[in-house]
């Protein structure tokens, strides 16, 4: 019985390490109020939901029951960004507030590349979704024909040839 108030201990050191570890948003969350309170601010249930509930009003929003903002990125410029089949805009990053308890189709599509589609399931535990595009996925642009002039040529013509 010499053993129960540290087993005990231990025990919920365990639980609460694993209940914050693996990036889970419980732990996420807890963070930002550990975090918040080093700076001084203690009332940090208020601020986190001001915070997001803020930023979700600035945002455009996919629906009327929209309530978590999205962050969309791509690796290219000006990609149309295409959220349950309404056009949210064209940048490399955007925020869209969409409803948390639905799923969302998201489309990425930047000027000559094929369109990416993903298709979205709650719960947004870190909501920031990502599309890359390679060389495979974006049309070639055609090279053009450029005239080489006498001193490009002479450069050229002068290389030691192995």
């Amino acid at each position: 019985m010499k053993f129960t108030g540290s087993t005990l201990i231990a025990v919920s050191a365990m639980v609460t390490m694993l209940s914050m570890g693996c990036g889970t948003k419980f732990g996420r969350d807890f963070e930002k109020q550990v975090d918040n309170t080093k700076t001084g601010i203690f009332d940090t249930k208020t601020n986190i939901e001001e915070g997001l509930s803020k930023n979700c009003a600035d945002e455009p929003k996919v629906s009327d029951q929209a309530d978590e903002v999205l962050r969309l990125v791509s690796s290219e410029e000006q990609t149309l960004f295409t959220v349950d089949g309404k056009e949210m805009g064209r940048a490399k990053q955007l925020k869209v507030c969409i409803d948390s308890s639905a799923q969302h189709t998201v489309v990425a599509e930047p000027p000559g590349c094929e369109a990416k589609t993903e298709r979205l399931r709650p719960p947004y535990d870190f909501p920031v979704y990502e599309f890359r595009f390679m060389l495979a996925d974006c049309k070639a642009v055609a090279p053009q024909a450029t005239q080489a002039t006498p001193q490009l040529e002479k450069k050229l013509n002068t290389r030691k040839k192995h």
